[in-house]
């Protein structure tokens, strides 16, 4: 999962991946450290999704750009528009019935 650390540089990977994932976390977060790997292993069931984390102290603006208050946050893009959103307690059944659902509806 890449680590993005500027907010142009986040506003392009949702932009030019058809379909993404963004996972928000916070520093010295314990929820956010075991989370992480979940996720990750999630998004790397998919072929199709392109995944990028966030530190959002790092990258404070990205909370008014992509309206989020809390840690950790998945957000899900198909072609740069916000598809599903979880926060605080994520459900990774959930997750992964989205992530199905837009990799095999989503057109390279």
């Amino acid at each position: 999962m890449e680590l993005i650390n500027d907010i142009n540089r986040l506003k392009e990977f949702v932009a030019h991946n058809n379909l993404c994932l963004l996972y928000i976390q916070a520093p010295d977060c314990g929820l956010c450290s075991v989370m992480l790997d979940k996720i990750e292993a999630v998004a790397q069931l998919f072929d199709k999704v392109a995944s990028a984390r966030v530190e959002l102290l790092v990258v404070p603006e990205m909370a008014g750009e992509f309206l989020v208050a809390t840690a950790p946050t998945v957000l899900v893009f198909a072609h740069g528009k916000e598809v599903h959103r979880q926060g605080t307690f994520i459900d990774l059944f959930e997750l992964e019935r989205v992530l199905t659902k837009w990799n095999e509806v989503t057109i390279d």
